[in-house]
């Protein structure tokens, strides 16, 4: 294959396209960037418990005209999760989504009404057990406690509330329960670049330690570098192609890129490890390698397909499943071309300049692949 194509183009040439390629891809990254996930810009969320169908197509309608920015809406069955790097309070946000899905709670509501009036001391201690989660209010006749509290069952709110030194006996009046149905909260944007941050570190020590094992092996740096190159040039194609579809830059599509590096890698050193060590001519070594090279590749392109296809057809979609295996996908579509065209046609240059009289020289005298 890697003959019959050489044979009709000079490898020089083919070793320039993914490069190409990258290069395209680094214009395209820098003029558009990325679409920043909630995690990392940060801004707010809000989660919605136990809405209808006809709620949440007015929720998706009504909040897409809302000028808000980088909105995202999820639905995982039982809960609707909707993310925006707006800057707006969480009383606006609740009042906006309240709106189209009537009243939402952020916590549970328990509501007592007794007619008569309690004792002051019950009073006080419910004031000293609650704080400013229990208002009370009534006259000389009746007495009304609203307890909001979000980590409480209606079960265990009663057995407490039935404590004798309450003074509450709900015999004598009524009792209502209103369980909570929304969770509002926010990331700092400072929070959201610390965590950028700290995954991008761990992004670049992962290289680092990638190179130096390779480095280690091989002990030559024409190979490595190959190696590293050709992995760097699919994880730019991965993320050039986030950058054209708008897919969010999150933490498991920043796992993915992650991911891309050990897929990469693969069929980099099987590459390099069987060139090196080759028997016969250089490009019948590459012809028998590229049978194996890309019955890899496609084996995990096909996982990754897989995956995209089942999460998209369940319902609701698994929107972390479909992003990271897009990502991969594109990934390992381009290491077909970063490492058949351009890791072969440096090692081809490599050897074939080697055997002209110029000594391959190496840095430690062990070696982790034979040779």
């Amino acid at each position: 294959m890697y003959s019959k194509l050489t044979a009709k183009i000079p490898y020089k040439i083919l070793m320039a396209i993914p490069i190409v390629i990258a290069i395209v891809m680094l214009a395209f990254i820098a003029i558009n960037g990325f679409q920043m996930s909630f995690d990392f810009s940060g801004g707010m969320s809000l989660e919605i418990y136990g809405l209808s169908d006809s709620q949440i197509n007015d929720l998706h309608n009504g909040l897409s005209n809302a000028n808000l920015e980088n909105l995202k809406i999820s639905d995982d069955g039982n809960t609707i999760k909707i993310t925006t790097t707006s800057k707006i309070s969480n009383a606006e946000f609740l009042s906006l989504a309240e709106k189209y899905t009537g009243k939402l709670n952020t916590k549970n509501i328990f509501a007592v009404n007794l007619n008569y009036k309690i004792l002051r001391d019950a009073e006080e201690k419910l004031e000293s057990r609650f704080g400013n989660e229990i208002k009370i209010t009534g006259n000389d006749d009746s007495t009304n406690i609203i307890v909001e509290r979000r980590q409480m069952s209606e079960q265990e709110m009663k057995g407490i509330l039935s404590d004798v030194n309450y003074d509450i006996d709900f015999s004598r009046g009524s009792y209502s329960f209103e369980p909570a149905n929304a969770n509002v909260g926010s990331v700092s944007p400072v929070l959201g670049a610390h965590l950028k941050e700290e995954m991008i570190r761990a992004f670049i020590i992962a290289v680092i330690l990638i190179t130096f094992v390779i480095f280690v092996a091989y002990r030559i740096p024409v190979p490595t570098v190959a190696i590293l190159a050709a992995a760097l040039i699919d994880i730019i194609f991965a993320a050039g192609c986030m950058s054209i579809f708008g897919i969010e830059l999150n933490l498991p599509t920043l796992l993915a890129l992650v991911m891309l590096l050990g897929y990469s890698v693969d069929t980099d050193i099987l590459l390099t490890t069987r060139i090196l060590n080759r028997k016969t001519r250089v490009n019948e070594t590459i012809d028998e390698t590229i049978k194996t090279g890309l019955t890899m590749t496609f084996a995990a392109m096909g996982a990754a397909m897989t995956i995209l296809i089942v999460s998209n057809l369940t319902t609701p979609k698994i929107e972390v499943l479909s992003e990271l295996s897009m990502v991969i996908l594109c990934g390992l579509f381009m290491d077909i071309f970063s490492t058949w065209l351009m890791n072969t046609g440096i090692l081809k240059w490599y050897v074939e300049r080697k055997t002209t009289n110029i000594r391959r020289k190496k840095l430690f005298k062990f070696s982790l692949f034979h040779e």
